[in-house]
């Protein structure tokens, strides 16, 4: 009896002993297990002081963009021209209808409708969430469901769109502004065929907001 308790206790022992390297192991290989790395951006377009870059995005076929440019008016100037949502029709690249739904200054909610040649137009609802800093707005967004804004006949409810403007004050009358964007335009679009399209998207939002801050009184 007393030998069989020696045993036991042993083996107790042996295998507390073995569950310390096993535990040590287990956190060294996750100290050294390597972080997730974002694809590199590639710069795509630099002309008329705008620079476009794309990437890949893991997890999904279409393409994401990266817009900069610097603009010779104050921050306030061009945050005016961000919230004037009825007249994105005239700078933002391809849209044909933007209204507001939530004016909330902190989470802005938006519905834009896209046309597209040759296939159906597209819309989207946009949650906004403004934050403001000294120097900077950064405005980052997201395509939601929303009641007042349902599935239209005809119209392909983009299924997602994640991004960002972000604008940042560089000079008491310059203002560097970034517009990332990836999105999935929903039906049956070849994601290689609007990834030839997606360098266009920024370059020319970009190129029309700088001629509406210029004619803006």
């Amino acid at each position: 009896m007393h030998n069989r308790s020696r045993i036991t206790a042993l083996a107790a022992a042996l295998a507390l002993i073995m569950t310390i390297p096993f535990s040590v192991q287990s956190k060294e290989a996750a100290k050294k297990e390597p972080a997730k790395k974002e694809n590199p951006w590639v710069l795509k377009k630099d002309k008329d002081g705008i620079k476009v870059f794309i990437r890949n995005v893991e997890g999904i076929e279409f393409k994401e963009f990266l817009g900069v440019i610097t603009v010779d008016y104050p921050i306030e100037k061009v945050d005016k021209l961000m919230n004037n949502v009825p007249n994105q029709v005239n700078w933002l690249c391809d849209t044909i209808e933007s209204k507001v739904i939530s004016a909330d200054p902190v989470n802005p909610i938006q519905y834009n409708v896209i046309t597209a040649p040759l296939v159906s137009n597209r819309d989207v609802v946009i949650l906004t969430k403004v934050t403001r800093t000294p120097g900077k707005i950064m405005r980052t967004f997201q395509a939601i469901k929303h009641p007042s804004a349902p599935e239209r006949k005809g119209i392909v409810r983009m299924p997602k769109m994640i991004g960002m403007w972000l604008f940042e004050a560089v000079g008491k009358n310059q203002t560097r502004v970034t517009y990332q964007n990836l999105a999935d335009p929903g039906g049956s679009l070849p994601s290689g065929l609007v990834n030839l399209t997606v360098v266009k998207m920024p370059f020319v939002s970009l190129t029309n907001m700088r001629e509406q801050l210029k004619n803006m009184k």
